[in-house]
């Protein structure tokens, strides 16, 4: 956890850099929805499905969970990769989209983390 600290003060301060701004394109807006929807979904998937089985009285977290967690770091990283091509294609306001997408998704993985783990018990 202690990773987390840092992990989230860089990704604010990067998130504050690539902010949208008062009036983004539509490029930009799109791709800001494409990489932060599939990550909240797989988020809330992973909280259903840990809730149900902690529900059972089980203890610890649930493979289906942790599966879900994996998955949602696997479009985080998707993200930033797909942020750094854009830019290596000059699509200036692509990238920006795609990095701002990415700080909020890497935000719901600390945060879904944290609470996978206290709804584990662990």
């Amino acid at each position: 956890m202690t990773l987390a600290i840092p992990l989230v003060i860089i990704d604010g301060i990067l998130a504050w850099v690539l902010r949208p701004g008062k009036s983004p394109t539509k490029a930009r807006t799109v791709t800001i929805l494409v990489t932060a929807i599939p990550q909240f979904t797989a988020a809330v998937v992973a909280i259903v499905f840990q809730l149900m089985y902690g529900a059972t009285g089980n203890t610890g977290v649930s493979d289906i969970s942790n599966a879900c967690f994996i998955v949602g770091l696997g479009l985080t990283g998707a993200a930033i990769l797909a942020s750094a091509g854009f830019a290596f294609a000059r699509k200036g306001e692509v990238a920006k989209g795609a990095g701002f997408g990415a700080c909020i998704a890497i935000i719901i993985s600390v945060i879904v983390f944290g609470l996978l783990e206290w709804l584990g018990g662990v």
